[in-house]
């Protein structure tokens, strides 16, 4: 929808009755103003095509990014918020960060024009932008989660669909006849995973195997908690 602007641009058809720019610039009335008993209409014009001029086009890029009708109603506090609500959309606009995008965020509460990536329906009318990256209406829940690359037939990750969940991986852990020091190898490199002393022998497994009889170590890498947050619009 186009809003109004009710600044319109004075003077500025290719056949104008105006000064050149040379003779407004040569003019003695840009410095002293026009004389009390001999106003040159064509002088005049120039001066009310400028000023007119950069104020429709002030004007216009209120009405643009404030998404507001811009009314000649004398109203300055009006205007001057408008002028303020359009700067901030701008330079929102002007982030290389797109609509949809999960982006760490170190308080609970999000910014303005941001929601927590929670697993909850968002309104699709409302945030239309943020429908063409989630069409479902449905953001992702990211609480607690990593987020992996997408394998797209690389043969990595097979079988992963975008936006898809999976369960953690994990260490089998058995008795047997393995080459020893594996668990002491990678607790004593970061301390990511608990060490028994009396179980030194692990073979990797992932969480569907079944049969085995044994039991299953959860690897953790270390970590710090953010709150997953996308803009909105």
């Amino acid at each position: 929808m186009n809003r109004k602007n009710d600044f319109k641009a004075f003077s500025i058809s290719n056949n104008a009755n105006v000064v050149s720019q040379e003779g407004y610039e040569e003019s003695p009335s840009l410095r002293r103003g026009f004389p009390p008993d001999n106003i040159t209409v064509h002088l005049l014009n120039k001066v009310l095509r400028q000023s007119s001029t950069i104020t429709s086009v002030v004007a216009n890029f209120i009405a643009t990014y404030s998404n507001d009708d811009v009314l000649d109603d004398g109203d300055i506090a009006k205007l001057t918020a408008q002028l303020n609500k359009a700067l901030e959309q701008k330079i929102s606009n002007i982030s290389n960060i797109p609509v949809g995008i999960p982006v760490p965020w170190p308080t609970a509460i999000p910014p303005e024009g941001w929601i927590q990536c929670n697993g909850a329906v968002f309104d699709k009318s409302k945030f239309p932008k943020l429908a063409e990256a989630y069409p479902n209406g449905r953001l992702p829940d990211l609480r607690g989660e990593f987020i992996r690359g997408w394998d797209e037939r690389r043969g990595v990750d097979n079988g992963r669909k975008l936006l898809s969940w999976q369960e953690g991986s994990a260490l089998g852990q058995y008795p047997g006849d393995f080459d020893a020091g594996v668990a002491q190898n990678i607790h004593q490199r970061d301390g990511i995973t608990y060490h028994d002393p009396k179980q030194n022998r692990y073979k990797i497994s992932s969480l569907n195997s079944i049969g085995t009889g044994v039991d299953y170590i959860r690897l953790r890498p270390r970590n710090i908690a953010f709150n997953y947050i996308v803009k909105a619009e």
